[in-house]
C-alpha cells in the first residue's frame, strides 16, 4: 500500500503547487515586475497575462522571449497573423444582407470571451459591422449565427432608415499590403510576391508558399518606398 500513499502525496502536492501559482512566470511590464503571472490570451499588442491580483497586463511583442513566442504559436497558431494584420473577431448574427455584404449584429458581452481581444484579434463587444466576403460554406441568411475573423478595410455607411451610421467594413481577405503584389526592380523586371519580413536592406519574400531573400535596393523607387512602409508595419511583430 505504501506506493499508493506516495503517489497520492505527490499528486496532492502538484495540485497544491498549481493552486498556489508556482508554475506562473515572472514578467516585467512597463517597469513593474509581476511574479507568478499566467499567460491567458493574446492581445493585438502582445501576450496577455493575469497577475496574482487578477489584473490583466500586456507584455509587448518585442519583449517576448523565444520560449514565450513558441508557447503562443503552439496554443494560438493564428494569433501573430491576427495581430499583425489588424484582425477583428466577429461573433454575432446576420442583421441585414445587401449587395455590399452582410451586416452583423455583434452580440452582447459573452462570458466565453472575457477580454476585448481573442487570439490576437480585437473583439468588438457590441454594435454593427459589415463583412464583405463571408465564405459560402457559412450560413448567411438573416438571423444566422456568425463567428469569423475578418480585417478592417474602411468604414461603411449604413442607412438604418432614420439616419446613416458609419460602421466598420471588414473583409476576410488580409489587407492588400499583406498579399502577393507586383514588385519592379531598377531594370524594369517584375515579380509577384508577398513581403513577410525586412532586415536591413534585405527583404524576405514569399511566393506560392516558397520564401526567398531579395535586396531591397534593387527595387525601383516606388518598390523601395512600398517596402519601407510594409517594414514599418511589420517592425513590432515576430514572424508567423
Amino acid at each position: 500500500m505504501a506506493p499508493f500513499r506516495i503517489i497520492f502525496v505527490l499528486i496532492g502536492t502538484g495540485i497544491l503547487l498549481s493552486c498556489m501559482g508556482i508554475a506562473g512566470e515572472t514578467i516585467t511590464v512597463a517597469g513593474q515586475t509581476y511574479a507568478n503571472a499566467e499567460m491567458v490570451e493574446v492581445a493585438p499588442d502582445g501576450a496577455a497575462y493575469e497577475t496574482e491580483e487578477g489584473e490583466i497586463v500586456i507584455l509587448p511583442w518585442i519583449e517576448l522571449s523565444s520560449s514565450q513566442l513558441s508557447a503562443i504559436k503552439a496554443k494560438y497558431p493564428n494569433a501573430i497573423a491576427n495581430a499583425k494584420y489588424g484582425a477583428f473577431y466577429v461573433k454575432g448574427s446576420v442583421f441585414h444582407v445587401n449587395e455590399d455584404g452582410h451586416i452583423i449584429q455583434i452580440g452582447l458581452a459573452d462570458e466565453e470571451i472575457p477580454y476585448e481581444f481573442k487570439e490576437g484579434a480585437t473583439v468588438p463587444k457590441s454594435g454593427l459591422v459589415m463583412v464583405k466576403d463571408i465564405p459560402t460554406s457559412i450560413p448567411q441568411g438573416v438571423g444566422a449565427d456568425i463567428e469569423i475573423v475578418a480585417h478592417k478595410r474602411k468604414t461603411y455607411t449604413f442607412n438604418i432608415g432614420i439616419a446613416a451610421k458609419e460602421i466598420p467594413y471588414l473583409t476576410v481577405a488580409k489587407p492588400l499590403w499583406a498579399m502577393e503584389q507586383e514588385w519592379i526592380n531598377s531594370d524594369g523586371k517584375k515579380m509577384y510576391a508577398r513581403l513577410v519580413a525586412v532586415k536591413g536592406e534585405k527583404g524576405l519574400f514569399e511566393k506560392a508558399g516558397k520564401q526567398f531573400v531579395y535586396e531591397l535596393n534593387k527595387l525601383d523607387d516606388e518598390g523601395q518606398k512600398k517596402a519601407r512602409d510594409i517594414a514599418e508595419k511589420l517592425a513590432k511583430y515576430p514572424m508567423e
